[in-house]
């Protein structure tokens, strides 16, 4: 056990003198959301996210002609369902509802908005219900219904930091263990531990240790800052969030494992794993969501296991929801740490020379 903690403490030693990967695990995620925060954070953003539900009819086809042909409204139809729930989750200012259509009058609406958006909300309503009864143009009145729903508000940085945090977890994990363990092999660190008393499994389970340890120091460093500096709000189970961060960590660290374990070298370790995170990067929904990703795009996303760890940060950080919500994308990820350290246990090597 001594051995142990002593192979722990050597881990956590080498990770904070390393001043490259401090950089690529912490300051470059930190500047991501000093300058995505600094740019967006406080920005309300203009005009109005509106849905579109119900029977078809004129009056609707009419309305949504009329909004879609003014810059202030951005449209989204499907079903009461579906635009309801987009209304709770806050990606909606208001919905419209159609009842169907009545002989010789016009069909009801409802009329949905998101009471937490405060005066947003009041003119989304006043605007759109005027673009309704400017688009009766007959007698008989348009039977408008209001209601209200009360949803979290969700910012730029509570969509932000939590994309963020999933980069800096799989960078720490693909980039920074697979070429250190790698020049740790080329140095002939590997080999002079082969000769030791101290088993592969210990030595391979302290650095697991040490690197999860890292993890949640980021996520702690990372979310502090946001809180501190842009008044992040987190609404979920502290547990559940922690629960994520480390397997997440440790699905990008078998990934890691696996790297180091086929790559030759560490400028091929650093290709490998520059090849598998980049893609991710930018199809995980890391700054942005993937939700209306075009259609041929979407299966290639639902194999990207960052999508998972941003899905399983993100929905109890911004939404409050538990592990029910959140399960496939742990069991996914801990799917992924099976399958890497599967090829990782297949490949490693002690020695540069063997292979």
């Amino acid at each position: 056990m001594t051995a142990l903690l002593a192979m722990i403490r050597a881990n956590l030693k080498m990770t904070v003198r390393n001043r490259q990967a401090i950089f690529w695990n912490l300051a470059f995620p930190a500047i991501f959301i000093l300058i995505f925060g600094a740019v967006f954070g406080r920005d309300d953003g203009a005009g109005f996210t509106v849905g579109i539900a119900g029977d078809p009819s004129q009056l609707r086809t009419d309305a949504v002609a009329a909004m879609t042909a003014s810059d202030a409204f951005s449209l989204h139809e499907g079903s009461a369902k579906e635009e309801l729930a987009e209304l709770e989750d806050g990606d909606r200012d208001v919905v419209l509802v159609f009842g169907p259509e009545p002989a010789g009058g016009y069909p009801s609406v409802t009329l949905v908005s998101d009471q937490t958006e405060g005066p947003t909300a009041t003119i989304a309503v006043t605007v759109v219900r005027q673009i309704l009864l400017e688009a009766a143009q007959g007698e008989n009145p348009v039977p408008i219904t209001e209601e209200a729903v009360r949803s979290e508000e969700i910012s730029f940085i509570d969509f932000f930091v939590p994309g963020i945090l999933a980069m800096a977890l799989m960078n720490s994990g693909v980039i920074g263990l697979s070429t250190a363990f790698v020049i740790y092999r080329e140095r002939g660190i590997l080999r002079r531990i082969k000769v030791t008393p101290f088993p592969l499994t210990s030595f391979i389970f302290a650095r697991v240790v040490s690197q999860l340890v890292v993890a949640v120091g980021q996520a702690v460093i990372l979310i502090g800052m946001g809180v501190l500096v842009f008044d992040l709000t987190l609404r979920g189970n502290p547990l559940v969030i922690l629960l994520a961060i480390l397997v997440g960590a440790l699905a990008f660290l078998a990934i890691g494992f696996a790297i180091s374990g086929i790559a030759k070298n560490a400028e091929a370790a650093a290709s490998y794993a520059n090849l598998i995170t980049f893609p991710m990067l930018f199809l995980s929904g890391v700054f942005f969501g993937i939700d209306a990703a075009p259609a041929w795009l979407q299966p290639v996303t639902r194999v990207l296991p960052l999508r998972y760890l941003v899905d399983a940060l993100r929905e109890p950080m911004t939404r409050g929801a538990g592990l029910e919500e959140i399960w496939l994308d742990l069991l996914v990820l801990l799917a992924t740490f099976a399958v890497a350290m599967t090829i990782a246990v297949r490949f490693f090597r002690w020695d540069a020379r063997g292979m």
